[in-house]
């Protein structure tokens, strides 16, 4: 019995007036539905549409081919069921090889280019941004020379990358800060670089940092050099570069 499908025109030519159907006909015919059993395919109220891989050779959910005929897909969504079970975006490069693109784990990472992430989010291969902002924290503090807090409490050793801009329109006074801060515990020895750009030659400015508090409660701070007047903030976003979560993530793979 042939696997080609039939179109809706070749189905009515075999059932048509005059015509006597035999047992591969009506074959074709109920092979051109969908069954809920055999096709793993199935939509209820509950949780909408539902696929599932049919049998245990593939784990292929859904296809997209240029033709139907096509024996091999463009893309396909598969459910992988072995060690690393998720989603997963294949391109087939021939009928035996294929590629997953993007996969999804049942514990929520996402891996670009490979089905083992590490972390949450982990890309295999050379990725780009057109920019980039932290958000571990972000907001605004005035501009008015006291110490702000930019961090909730710290415990431990942390590290950090710091963009914050503050300007006065019409004034002439803008500044702009790019650092990095490391702090082993409170009251260590911490280490803050900085980069800085400001519009004009006068050096309060500017933008400072520093860590303040306890041995094992601590914050970053920061503040302008100079007061900006009222209704002058610093904007800033902050990156995390290193915690306890972060070490206990490599730890994880050893």
């Amino acid at each position: 019995m042939s696997n080609k499908p039939y179109d809706r025109t070749s189905l009515k030519s075999l059932f048509a007036d005059g015509n006597r159907p035999n047992a591969q006909n009506f074959g074709s015919l109920i092979d051109s539905m969908v069954n809920k059993v055999d096709d793993g395919i199935s939509k209820t109220m509950k949780d909408g549409l539902i696929l599932a891989p049919e049998g245990t050779e593939s784990d292929r959910v859904l296809c997209f081919k240029e033709k139907i005929q096509d024996d091999l897909p463009k893309w396909s969504f598969e459910l992988k069921q072995e060690a690393n079970q998720g989603l997963a975006l294949v391109q087939p490069i021939s009928s035996n090889v294929s590629e997953t693109r993007l996969f999804f784990t049942k514990k929520g990472a996402i891996g670009v280019g490979t089905e083992t992430p590490k972390t949450n989010f982990e890309v295999q291969g050379v990725s780009g941004f057109e920019s980039r902002m932290g958000t571990y924290q972000m907001g605004s503090i005035p501009a008015d020379r006291q110490w702000h807090d930019i961090t909730p409490e710290l415990n431990g050793c942390k590290a950090f990358e710091i963009i914050a801009q503050v300007g006065k329109q019409g004034q002439g006074r803008y500044a702009l800060l790019h650092a990095h801060a490391l702090s082993t515990f409170g009251k260590s020895w911490p280490k803050i670089r900085k980069t800085q750009a400001r519009y004009d030659w006068r050096w309060w400015n500017r933008i400072s940092l520093r860590f303040a508090g306890s041995t094992y409660k601590y914050r970053l701070q920061m503040r302008t050099r100079s007061n900006f007047g009222d209704g002058v903030n610093v904007k800033y976003h902050i990156s995390k570069l290193w915690d306890d979560d972060i070490m206990n993530t490599i730890s994880a793979q050893e």
